[in-house]
């Protein structure tokens, strides 16, 4: 057993992924770094110009909806056991994220629907906008472990973060006006959409899958639904991915209590126009950009756990400060110290995950993860907008310093070196 608590078989039954592949790999969070920037900093200025009912606006702002509860677990584990040419995770890449990108381009254009029927219309769009990217996201993310040797994990979630990153600031900086052209908040609809297909078609032709491992090829259940329950009956046995799932949804709890309203705190607090707030909510995401990598080499030195850790932390303290800012220059170094919480939690999250799996169930796993965000942010999307209709912006960091000190104590509880022992019961079981 290694450092990091893993088998020292996890960490050479694989070849190194080459830096050029990494990359490749990595093209794709550019698009969807562009579509988390629209959700998570845009939506919601472009939703409270037709209403002000804040349950409205930090629904549509959230990433995630609750039908992915049911949806994204089914994703996984049919990722999981999909075969044909083009892999077993390409093709939710190639079908979902064409799909997304229409109703992305499509929400804009509600606005110029009656009065009566606009805000309905957008609202379903953008229901169906994020339902199909997350049934692509989870098995994009499950592919990264399909390619990597454990060792290196950590480094290539650094490189594919740090892309996503990027993403998300192109959409940032995008100026208000290119010539002649004015670059409205619509339009950034579009080139969000045009970024997400352009760079999923990269690493979809760039990114070949390894085969199925020989060992788990004859022990995929044709029903999804009997898989699906066959993974869920390993939680029994995978006790540390137990602990771990639910860091993901109290943790999830407090960032989405924060994200969809976030640029609204930022005007409102600061008395500033859109512009001004978004470059402030810039700060948040270059921060997180310039430390993913470092945090990703840390989390392959020191194990996901700690770095994990350290992530909450620091979010935790950015909370605590968020209620007392009064002016924009202390907003910025909040923002500051949450870029730093936010990049070590991207650097480390799921490398902790798939430390803690079978590799034949990174899929459904992964789709699990994002069930308990599923569940998660929207309730915190319809708690904190009732909240802040009755009161103000701050409770946002109420919420979230609360359910991130949870996760802290679940995170606490996991014992990364009992997972091994824990994996191989899984494998068996899978075997038998």
């Amino acid at each position: 057993m290694n450092e990091n608590g893993a088998s020292p078989q996890s960490s050479t039954s694989q070849p190194d992924l080459p830096f050029g592949r990494a990359l490749a790999y990595s093209i794709a969070n550019f698009g969807y770094g562009a579509f988390y920037t629209l959700n998570n900093a845009i939506l919601s200025l472009f939703l409270a110009r037709f209403t002000k009912n804040n349950v409205i606006i930090g629904l549509g702002g959230s990433t995630h909806s609750f039908e992915g509860a049911i949806i994204q677990p089914l994703v996984g584990a049919a990722s999981d056991r999909l075969r044909g040419k083009y892999g077993r995770r390409r093709p939710f890449l190639i079908t979902a994220i064409p799909i997304s990108a229409l109703f992305l381009i499509l929400t804009p254009l509600c606005a110029h629907l009656p009065e009566h029927t606009r805000l309905l219309m957008m609202v379903l769009c953008i229901f169906l906008f994020t339902v199909t990217f997350n049934i692509a996201q989870d098995p994009y993310n499950a592919l990264m472990p399909d390619i990597t040797p454990e060792h290196q994990r950590g480094s290539v979630t650094g490189i594919s973060m740090f892309v996503f990153l990027l993403g998300q600031v192109s959409l940032l900086v995008l100026p208000s006006h290119l010539g002649p052209v004015t670059i409205t908040l619509e339009a950034k609809f579009l080139v969000c959409a045009l970024l997400m297909m352009a760079t999923t078609l990269v690493t979809v032709l760039c990114v070949k899958e390894p085969e199925v491992p020989a060992h788990t090829a004859g022990k995929i259940h044709v029903n999804n639904f009997a898989s699906l329950r066959t993974a869920i009956d390993g939680l029994w046995v995978l006790k540390q991915a137990r602990c771990a799932l639910a860091v993901s949804f109290f943790s999830g709890l407090g960032v989405g209590a924060v994200f969809p309203f976030l640029t609204v705190f930022i005007k409102t607090i600061g008395h500033c126009k859109d512009d001004v707030a978004l470059q402030v909510f810039l700060i948040l995401v270059a921060v997180t950009a310039l430390c993913v990598v470092p945090f990703g080499k840390l989390v392959d030195r020191f194990g996901p756990r700690p770095i994990l850790l350290l992530a909450l932390a620091l979010i935790a303290t950015a909370s605590a400060l968020g209620l007392w800012v009064n002016s924009l220059d202390q907003i910025r170094l909040v923002m500051m110290i949450a870029g730093l919480g936010n990049s070590a939690q991207f650097a480390a999250a799921y490398p902790l995950l798939y430390q803690l799996v079978p590799r034949q169930e990174v899929g459904f796993y992964t789709g699990l993860q994002s069930t308990a965000l599923s569940i998660a942010t929207p309730i915190t999307g319809i708690v904190t907008g009732m909240l802040v209709n009755s009161g103000n912006y701050r409770r946002i960091f109420v919420v979230c310093s609360l359910c991130v000190l949870v996760a802290i104590c679940f995170l606490i509880a996991v014992k990364v070196e009992r997972a091994p022992a824990e994996v191989d019961a899984r494998a068996l079981e899978l075997e038998a």
